[in-house]
């Protein structure tokens, strides 16, 4: 032991200033003028005590107990880990440089090399261990700031779509109940030729009073509680293509239907159709927007076993890549008199429905899917 230290004593007594000159060069062609050299020289005498002292355990060395202070300053500084790794690996090398041309026997040399490596090593494990810990908990203080903040906007778009859907209620029930008067009052055979423009008046209603279901389901109001019940996936289809055929025909959109038979789903019935209907309605705006002769939109279902599937597929245009990651969040949207709420609304339900809604956008097509748990049998 004593003779191995004496000789790594003897060595670094020797070759020290170039070592550390080679290694601080090493840094200034990686990192230029990122660096005082001053600085690095003074780092790098105390770092070669630190090593060369082998007779301290590394983490019992007095200078050892100073890397906390010295971590703390780089970190703060928002010096990247890859500095700090990259100049153990530049020490490390201006240290084989050196070694390899003293004359010592084999066995006495590797004893040297083995144990210098071994303490840069633990050394820079040390180190890396630091900075990981303190960037996860960085970045879980973001993630937690992000998640507050959000919670904030939810809470007002809460009230707001409370407030919003009290009053838009009051007026709605005044319309429905004058609808049902004038389809009594009506004699029976005048009521024929006007009974197809009641019926779109009688449509527009209801999907009126889903869209303020949904702005209820930022809210804790008890109506966005539906209960989930159990219903074969295509009536919930068919409920919604009641609300969207008018669009459909009027906007010369071909509707292609690829349904499998016999999938049943567990859902809020309201608020799923109210989910579809949504969808469809974006894609007929995307589709305003295309040729009217390549106008389409496929719905299909399918399961594979865990999940059953529904896809919504529209020919329109590609989503704006600018707001493709927050497409979701609550107010942004890519129409110039959107309200930004309407897939939010949908991801919000989905999820509540134990479902996932997820999207893929390109030049020819733009598909949303919807994925809910299988039943088991």
């Amino acid at each position: 032991m004593n003779e191995k230290m004496n000789e790594i004593n003897r060595f670094f007594d020797m070759y020290q200033k170039e070592i550390i000159h080679n290694w601080i060069m090493r840094l200034e062609q990686n990192y230029p003028n990122q660096y005082d050299t001053a600085t690095l020289q003074e780092q790098g005498e105390r770092y070669i005590i630190l090593i060369s002292d082998i007779q301290i355990p590394i983490e019992e060395h007095p200078i050892f107990a100073e890397y906390k202070e010295w971590c703390d300053l780089l970190f703060n500084k928002g010096i990247p880990i890859d500095h700090i790794l990259k100049s153990s690996l530049f020490f490390r090398e201006a240290f084989l440089e050196k070694i390899a041309v003293i004359e010592v026997e084999v066995s006495q040399l590797a004893a040297i090399i083995s144990t210098i490596i071994t303490r840069i090593d633990a050394f820079q494990a040390t180190i890396y261990t630091y900075f990981f810990d303190h960037t996860r908990g960085k970045m879980e203080l973001q993630d937690k700031l992000i998640e507050d903040i959000h919670a904030d906007k939810l809470n007002l778009i809460g009230k707001m779509a409370s407030s919003m859907a009290h009053e838009i209620r009051n007026p709605l029930t005044s319309i429905k109940g004058f609808l049902v008067l004038i389809r009594k009052s009506l004699p029976l055979d005048s009521l024929g030729s006007i009974e197809k423009y009641l019926d779109i008046i009688d449509n527009e209603f209801r999907n009126i009073e889903m869209q303020v279901t949904g702005f209820l389901s930022f809210s804790r109001k008890p109506i966005a509680d539906e209960q989930r019940i159990l219903m074969p996936l295509h009536e919930v289809i068919e409920k919604t293509l009641l609300l969207v055929n008018p669009l459909l025909l009027n906007e010369n959109i071909e509707l292609s239907l690829r349904l499998q038979d016999d999938l049943q789903v567990e859902v809020q019935n309201l608020a799923i159709i109210q989910v579809f209907s949504n969808l469809l309605n974006n894609a007929i705006d995307a589709l305003r927007e295309t040729d009217i002769h390549h106008r389409k939109i496929t719905v299909l279902t399918f399961a594979d076993g865990a999940h059953i599937y529904i896809r919504f597929i529209n020919t329109g245009p590609e989503i704006p890549a600018d707001i493709q990651s927050t497409l979701f969040d609550p107010f942004v949207t890519g129409k110039s008199d959107g309200t930004g709420l309407g897939l939010a609304i949908c991801k919000q339900i989905v999820e509540r429905n134990n479902g996932t809604i997820t999207f893929e956008t390109n030049r020819k097509e733009t598909t949303f899917t919807l994925r809910f748990p299988a039943l088991a049998d």
